[in-house]
């Protein structure tokens, strides 16, 4: 059966080990496959204020999945078509326990970064990430005095914790499973994301996909990590990058030969769609 559409991780997957660069073979295969008909959606746990540069850099972005799935975007209006936000009662429980715990953190809401002062003038020291990406990173987030007011005020599609000392991560686990109808993963030592209930890559995708008409085994994703394993599980041709880890390649059907940097994504595209091209 023919692909109607692809989806991507970004992180990890479509932009090198720098978060930032994309391997122009990326793009040229984004271009090609749609080209020839194909949706293109990028899936990400970035909300959109973060990953605008690579949505515009791809030039052929039909739609994105945000927010680890919290939302779903219409690319050609900017409407969002369908959301799981995290409650405003949860919300105020959650940047409580985050402010008490000296937490760097921002919130996704409304499409944007939150982000205090606080988290704002340690986020360079986040480890497990290159400097010249949180430098940008921090330029794509939205400073403001009163995170409550967010929270108060704006959707809330996702906690982002960049940095927490590792002696307290299981205090704050704890004290967020008391607080009902979240999910939470971890992406790296001392990172925290945490959603509504429901939201999650593959659950955005299959309701996209079915908005569109379109069948799980029509549908090729990409990915690298434990928040792109519903996707990968879901779609019927699925790809971990040899760079992934081991969650994302038990969850892919294929495994791709090169990696983030080599533009691993890009090398599948070509060698399926390919033959399609007349």
């Amino acid at each position: 059966m023919s692909i109607k559409l692809i989806a991507f991780d970004v992180d990890g997957t479509f932009v090198g080990d720098d978060h930032l660069t994309i391997n122009e073979k990326n793009i040229e295969a984004m271009k090609m496959a749609h080209e020839q008909g194909i949706k293109v959606v990028m899936s990400t746990g970035r909300t959109q204020s973060i990953s605008q540069k690579e949505i515009d850099d791809v030039g052929c972005v039909d739609y994105m999945v945000l927010s680890n799935g919290a939302i779903v975007v219409d690319k050609a209006t900017n409407e969002v078509i369908k959301s799981s936000y995290i409650s405003k009662e949860a919300g105020k429980k959650i940047l409580k326990i985050l402010v008490e715990h000296n937490a760097v953190f921002q919130i996704y809401a409304g499409q944007e970064a939150y982000v205090n002062k606080y988290s704002y003038d340690n986020f360079l020291n986040t480890e497990g990430l290159p400097e010249v990406f949180l430098v940008e990173y921090r330029k794509r987030m939205k400073l403001t005095k009163d995170l409550q007011e967010v929270v108060d005020n704006v959707p809330i599609e996702k906690f982002n914790v960049d940095y927490v000392d590792t002696k307290v991560v299981q205090e704050i686990m704890d004290a967020l499973s008391k607080i009902p109808n979240l999910v939470y993963t971890a992406g790296f030592v001392g990172n925290i994301e945490i959603t509504g209930m429901g939201a999650d890559k593959g659950n955005g995708l299959a309701w996209l996909s079915d908005k569109l008409g379109i069948k799980a085994e029509e549908v090729m994703a990409f990915g690298d990590s434990g928040n792109d394993v519903t996707m990968l599980k879901w779609a019927g041709e699925s790809y971990a990058l040899v760079n992934g880890n081991e969650k994302a390649k038990s969850a892919a059907k294929h495994i791709t030969k090169s990696d983030n940097n080599a533009g691993g994504v890009g090398e599948i595209i070509f060698e399926n769609l390919t033959k399609n091209v007349k």
